[in-house]
This record gives C-alpha cells, sequence and structure tokens, in this order.
C-alpha cells in the first residue's frame, strides 16, 4: 500500500523512469519507486512535469498537489476513473437515501467533536470544557440540525489555543496557517482515497457547496481534524512562520503518524482507508453504525 508523500519544493523536472518518479535538480537525479508514492505536492512554480508522468500517476491512483505562490495546495490532479466499477459505484452512490445521509453526517460530527474532546484531555486542558465538548456530542440531532458542530467549535479553538483565538481561513498568523496548510494536506489524501473507490468527491452528505468539487472528501476528513488541531498546537504559535521545515513536518505527520482505528495503530491514509471503505459500506447498507473511525486515538 503506497504511504509516502513527497513535497518538492526545488526541482527542475518531474519525469518518469520505468516505474519511478525521476526527480532532476541541476545536476541531480533522485529516483522514487511509484508505487510508494501516496501524494505529490509540488511547491514551485517554475518545475515541470511531464505528461508521460502524469499519465502514469494516474495508473497508480497517485495524486498530484500543486501550490500557488502562496505555497498553499491550489490544484489537485486525479484521475477521475480510478475505480474499475466507476459507473456502478455512482450509481449506488446517487441512490443514497437523504435519511442515512443525515444519519451518517450527525455520526461524523460526534466523532469529531468526541476527538476534539480527546485532545483537549491529552494535552491536560480544562476539564469543564473537555466534559461541555462530551455533552454537545451526545447532543448533535441528525443532520446536525442545531449546529452543535459550530458550538462545539467555539470553546473548543479558544481552549486550544487561547482566549484571544478566532479560527478565520484567510488569517496569516502562525496558528491559521498552520492549521490551513494541514486541513489541506489531509483533505488531499482523503480526495484522493475518495476517488479511487469510485465515489463522486462533489457528492457530499454534510457539504452541499455548488462549487466544491470535494463536498465529500470535505465530509469524510471532519473525524480527522483535531489530529491537525493537535499537531499545530504543539509546532506553531500565533506569531510563528509557516516556514519549510514545518510544512515538512506536517505533511510527515500525516503520512507516517499512527493513530487508533478499530483497536488498531494505523497510519493516517490507512486509516483513511479504513474510514471509506466503511462508509461505503455503511451508505450502501442503510447503517451508519458499520462505520470505523479514530476515536481517543492521538499517538505521537
Amino acid at each position: 500500500m503506497s504511504w509516502r508523500v513527497i513535497y518538492i519544493e526545488k526541482s527542475d523536472y518531474l519525469k518518469l523512469y520505468l516505474d519511478n518518479l525521476k526527480v532532476v535538480r541541476e545536476d541531480t537525479e533522485l529516483l522514487i519507486p511509484l508505487s510508494d508514492i501516496h501524494t505529490i505536492i509540488v511547491d514551485n512554480q517554475q518545475t515541470v512535469v511531464t505528461a508521460r508522468l502524469m499519465n502514469k500517476l494516474a495508473d497508480y491512483h497517485i495524486l498530484l498537489v500543486f501550490c500557488d505562490e502562496k505555497h498553499l495546495p491550489n490544484i489537485y490532479a486525479l484521475a477521475p476513473h480510478s475505480h474499475y466499477q466507476t459507473s456502478r459505484v455512482l450509481e449506488k452512490q446517487v441512490q443514497w437515501s437523504e435519511e442515512t445521509k443525515n444519519l451518517m453526517w450527525q455520526r461524523l460530527i460526534q466523532i469529531k467533536i468526541q476527538n476534539q474532546a480527546s485532545v483537549l484531555e491529552h494535552l491536560k486542558k480544562d476539564p469543564e470544557r473537555i466534559a461541555l465538548l462530551h455533552s454537545l456530542s451526545q447532543e448533535v440531532e441528525i443532520g446536525d440540525s442545531t449546529n452543535r458542530e459550530g458550538h462545539a467549535a467555539k470553546g473548543y479553538f479558544q481552549t486550544l489555543f487561547g482566549r484571544d483565538f478566532l479560527r478565520e481561513r484567510e488569517s496569516l498568523d502562525g496558528i491559521n496557517s498552520g492549521l490551513n496548510y494541514g486541513y489541506i494536506v489531509l483533505r488531499s489524501a482523503v480526495a484522493r482515497t475518495i476517488v479511487a473507490y469510485g465515489l463522486q468527491p462533489s457528492f457530499g452528505i454534510g457539504h452541499y457547496n455548488q462549487y466544491n468539487a470535494f463536498n465529500l472528501a470535505d465530509d469524510l476528513i471532519e473525524p480527522f481534524r483535531p489530529i491537525i488541531d493537535l499537531w499545530v498546537s504543539i509546532l506553531m504559535t500565533k506569531d510563528s512562520y509557516l516556514d519549510k521545515q514545518t510544512k515538512q513536518k506536517l505533511i510527515h505527520l500525516v503520512s507516517s503518524n499512527k493513530i487508533l482505528i478499530g483497536n488498531q495503530k494505523q497510519t493516517i491514509p490507512n486509516a483513511i482507508e479504513i474510514l471509506v471503505q466503511t462508509f461505503i459500506k455503511g451508505m450502501n447498507e442503510n447503517n451508519p453504525d458499520l462505520l470505523v473511525y479514530p476515536a481517543n486515538g492521538i499517538a505521537l
């Protein structure tokens, strides 16, 4: 199973050599077996990627991400027909009932809030806030119609990062920048797995933005977000700068760190695959209880 997330900061060319990624920089060449690669992140506006390589990446279901001038992932290159039964999988997906979607979304938000509480417990934060999060997770209604997710988030982030912290995607402070980057790397891994299993990533169960090509990825990332929150709380402060080393650290943690899922420790790419597999099964069989998810297993 592929596991490596490759970060390309300086490279003139990315080419295919047999079944290897060839990274060319001036007079230096590096070969990496494609069978080892989960995702390639290109953070360099001058890097040239050959069409021959991109076609082979599609064969290996490897996600290729291009960063913009702000060094944030901006373009996702994924083969749209990675699964051998794409049309059959899509047919089942469009038949998922609204009731099952709402029940599964309820479950995902409950798990997310429980894992937020787990992060605060791990860091020995305010016991009252932890108890409140556990209480809110039990109050999540079908489809989260009362927005327990939003109520939990404000107090959670302020307990984790300080009372003056505001979660703002457009903010350039160290913590928000770290969260944004970590979430995007994690989202890339979820999107890649969804497409590999033949799902249409724009068809969400909790997210329905018509301009978002990855609504379903944004649904299934939710139980994993607190893992990024934990790492950013350890690695960064509000005044930190999201430098190359921190980005590489976040990428390394996503690709190789282990978490608890289904009573076993798994790398995050493996855990995402387990969640996606069981999510599909639960949706097809109208039984959200079949979902296997990360819980109370924050491993450093």
